[in-house]
């Protein structure tokens, strides 16, 4: 997005504004002052946001970003008529979204058909080339995020929407809420490439620490976990505040150009934009997060290296990865294979062993936490979920249980969420024999017999006896533990 000389004269700027900015306080500038100063301080904190959200490299201190930020805030508090769409102070709104309209999309955002192994990989590049009627092909692989799916559209050069998948042809506009994630610009500079109308594609994601984060913080008030980062970055997109949505640490990567045109109309996929791969690169321009981890692949050998590369070490990436979406390169070949109603023709997903299995829930056992919180937890016929052998899942509290209509004797759908913390997705009910038994609460604590309470607010039930002898046991390991005072031995 930026060269070495914009970026050099940006942190000239920052250093200027950081020095000046102390002897010139918001409220003795005039408007004529206000507006000479006002676009190159927008401009440098952009850059900043850039450096920080879409690199993950920052150069000032979060200290240093937040002088500019808050004089840039009050100096159109100040002057109100001096605010722009695209400033860094209009990312997040005041107002609550009571209600999420459907749009309809600009192209059809369709699915994707399978591949589970290298065999099929090479039976999906028989019937590309096979309809090319040419023998070697370019193809371009990235890491398929798990995560909510999103189309952003840009009019010249502003966002002016972003819509959540729907039903593929129509999704419910969260404008105000994609506007929070600062790795999405609100105005990019597509009019350098001669485009005017365009819809991207994306994923919006939550790292897997952040999630980890989350859901223990849920689990401190007493709430149910979020069974997996797609599933907390989805909820949070539809959450009506966009200042609470702002909280959450959402990113967003972009992988596609759908539509483009240019201002007369005329579509460019196919003869200005020829290849996915400079889609890629002018979406990285125009400052956008987009992986840095695909590949161009010469042929389907190169393809099945890179997904087999990438299945050995999707534990180490910092985002839930699913398997690998293989796209034909040349946008004009994409076109002459089409569509079927369901998927694209010159893309497939390789993924990966899964990590969910079902399994038979065989008891339910309880356990008395540290600060007396009574916890469920299923013991199971044990099931390999992602190399991974279960055999025993949390179902946190009483509500998750009635929620999900558990009993014991149950099929269940289990998942390894977060790449780590097993979870029942669901009751395969249609599996039921009639045998299976409710879980029935305890009244009283399993360790010393207390009766149960559940405090106002919260989903546990808890212990409230302070000499409760696995409260003491709990508490005392806490106390010596990393987190803690972090005693050896």
């Amino acid at each position: 997005m930026y060269n070495q000389i914009q970026q050099k004269e940006l942190l000239e700027k920052t250093k200027f504004f950081l020095n000046w900015l102390k002897n010139h306080p918001v409220k003795t500038l005039s408007l004529k002052e206000a507006e000479k100063i006002i676009t190159n301080l927008r401009e440098v904190i952009i850059y900043h946001d850039w450096r920080y959200y879409v690199l993950n490299d920052p150069v000032i201190s979060d200290y240093e970003y937040d002088i500019l930020f808050r004089y840039l805030r009050d100096m159109e508090k100040r002057y109100p008529k001096l605010i722009t769409p695209d400033s860094p102070t209009q990312r997040v709104a005041s107002e609550l979204t009571k209600v999420f309209p459907e749009v309809p999309h600009l192209s059809k955002m369709l699915s994707l058909d399978n591949a589970y192994g290298a065999e099929e990989l090479r039976d999906f590049h028989r019937r590309v080339t096979q309809g090319l009627g040419i023998d070697e092909v370019e193809y371009v692989c990235e890491p398929k995020f798990d995560g909510a799916g999103i189309a952003l559209i840009y009019e010249g050069d502003y966002l002016k929407r972003g819509a959540t998948r729907g039903d593929g042809a129509r999704g419910e506009d969260i404008t105000p809420n994609i506007k929070t994630i600062h790795s999405i610009p609100l105005k990019a500079p597509f009019s350098q490439f001669g485009i005017h109308l365009l819809e991207i594609r994306g994923e919006v994601l939550i790292d897997k620490e952040t999630f980890h984060k989350l859901n223990q913080k849920r689990l401190e008030e007493g709430l149910t976990p979020f069974a997996n980062p797609r599933n907390a970055g989805a909820g949070s997109l539809r959450l009506q505040d966009p200042r609470e949505v702002a909280q959450k640490n959402l990113v967003a990567f972009v992988y596609q150009i759908t539509y483009a045109v240019n201002k007369k109309g005329e579509t460019l996929l196919g003869s200005h934009l020829r290849s996915h791969w400079e889609v890629l690169d002018i979406l990285h321009q125009c400052g956008f997060k987009v992986t840095r981890e695909a590949r161009l692949c010469h042929g389907i050998e190169e393809v099945i290296t890179f997904c087999q590369d990438w299945e050995g070490k999707r534990e180490g990436f910092d985002y839930e990865i699913d398997g690998v979406v293989i796209k034909l390169n040349s946008i004009a070949y994409q076109q002459k294979l089409g569509e079927t109603a369901h998927h694209p023709r010159w893309a497939i997903a390789f993924k990966f062993k899964p990590k969910q299995a079902t399994t038979v829930l065989k008891r339910v056992v309880f356990q008395v936490g540290r600060v007396g919180s009574i916890t469920p937890v299923a013991e199971l016929e044990p099931v390999e979920v992602g190399g991974v052998t279960i055999s025993r899942v949390s179902l946190f509290n009483e509500d998750f249980i009635r929620e999900k209509d558990i009993r014991a004797g149950d099929t269940i759908l289990v998942e390894r969420a977060g790449e780590v913390i097993p979870y029942v997705v669901k009751v395969i009910k249609e599996a039921r024999k009639g045998t299976e038994k409710p879980i029935i609460f305890p009244k009283t604590c399993p360790s010393c017999g207390s009766a149960l309470v559940r405090l106002p607010d919260e989903a546990a039930w808890r212990c409230l006896n302070i000499r409760c002898p696995v409260q003491l046991m709990e508490r005392l390991k806490h106390f010596a533990s990393r987190r803690a005072m972090d005693i050896e031995g």
